[in-house]
């Protein structure tokens, strides 16, 4: 299947999203989302398709933001200044 380098994450619909959620945070978030092999295009089949939504945006939303040095930091810093300037601009 040719999807364009948008790498993809497939979860079927026998998936068993207590372990597949934090598979899919990672490699959404791996390196921040800011490599050329982070997951960019999740195909979920339909009948887990909400439930599967709901529980990834609220993973993705425990996330710590903070010094990528501490231990308690889930979610470090864009590559670069421009990047995050970027990303406000489309807040």
């Amino acid at each position: 299947m040719e999807l364009g380098g948008s790498d993809a994450f497939i979860v079927l619909e026998d998936a068993d999203l207590d372990k597949t959620i934090p598979w899919a945070v990672w490699g959404r978030m791996y390196n921040q989302g800011q490599t050329c092999c982070a997951a960019k295009r999740f195909i979920v089949n339909e009948k887990i398709a909400d439930k599967f939504l709901e529980k990834f945006q609220m993973a993705l939303a425990a996330l710590q933001p903070g010094d990528p040095m501490d231990d308690k930091t889930t979610k470090g810093p864009l590559s670069t200044e421009s990047a995050l300037v970027d990303l406000l601009k489309t807040g």
